[in-house]
């Protein structure tokens, strides 16, 4: 389905009936990360899942947006979209720090909150960042000589050698700068829900780590840890995430 808020073209998907779980993607994923949740969340809820702007089938804003542009255009579709009451929001990764600065802003409102392998601890990743950055100059330079196509090709090898997957979406590389200086930790001590974080054991993206301290920062919230799980929870454990995620929603005495 398809709709325009705030001027950008934007996508999403749904199914189901009953209250409303909306999920957010992590980066540069899109709403069929989460069909196989959604297909069993959808007897009993109705699951709306976005294309962040600048992934999927969403237009990407004209210039670089923050954790608070994301959460306000999150809030600005379900607005347009005549949807006044959320009942639980489920993120993975990336969306977990959208969800994560939007609730703690008081920018998007839910009775309930999973975070898949949410990403946005950052102190952890100073080095890296720095890395990151460092490796954009050394490649940036010396090469300008080079055709364009050839300068392209060698970045993206000096980013892949740290980790990055920034310039497989160039056009995003800013937001992405912008993004990986965010600690959302200060937010999350604001979270006042029902959290459940589930994170997997062999992530080497968003690390169980992580999990421990925003768990420790969101009062009464509950860590959950798939064992030999990567990063892609939603695809790699399916059936384990859908029925803690079915359990949590469900359980709402």
């Amino acid at each position: 389905m398809n709709v325009v808020v705030n001027g950008l073209m934007t996508n999403y998907s749904k199914v189901g009936k009953g209250r409303v779980v909306v999920c957010l993607p992590g980066w540069g994923d899109s709403t069929t990360a989460f069909d196989k949740l959604a297909n069993v969340l959808k007897e009993t809820y109705t699951v709306l899942s976005l294309d962040l702007p600048g992934f999927g089938g969403s237009q990407a804003p004209s210039q670089a947006w923050s954790l608070e542009d994301y959460a306000n255009f999150t809030r600005d579709w379900l607005k347009k979209i005549n949807v006044g009451k959320v009942y639980a929001i489920v993120s993975h990764s990336y969306g977990g720090s959208i969800a994560i600065a939007g609730i703690g802003d008081s920018k998007l409102d839910c009775e309930r909150l999973v975070l898949l392998a949410s990403a946005g601890v950052r102190d952890n990743k100073v080095l890296k960042r720095k890395t990151v950055e460092l490796a954009t100059k050394i490649a940036k330079y010396p090469t300008l000589v080079l055709p364009r196509h050839y300068r392209r090709k060698l970045r993206h090898k000096v980013y892949e050698s740290v980790g990055s997957d920034m310039l497989l979406l160039p056009r995003m590389e800013q937001t992405f700068k912008m993004i990986i200086r965010e600690d959302v930790r200060p937010r999350a001590r604001l979270i006042n829900v029902p959290t459940l974080l589930i994170y997997g054991s062999k992530d080497d993206q968003t690390p169980v780590s992580y999990g421990r301290l925003l768990t420790a920062a969101i009062a009464g919230s509950n860590l959950e840890i798939i064992q030999g799980a990567g990063h892609f929870l939603l695809s790699d454990s399916a059936e384990q995430v859908s029925k803690l995620v079915k359990e949590f929603l469900n359980n709402d005495a």
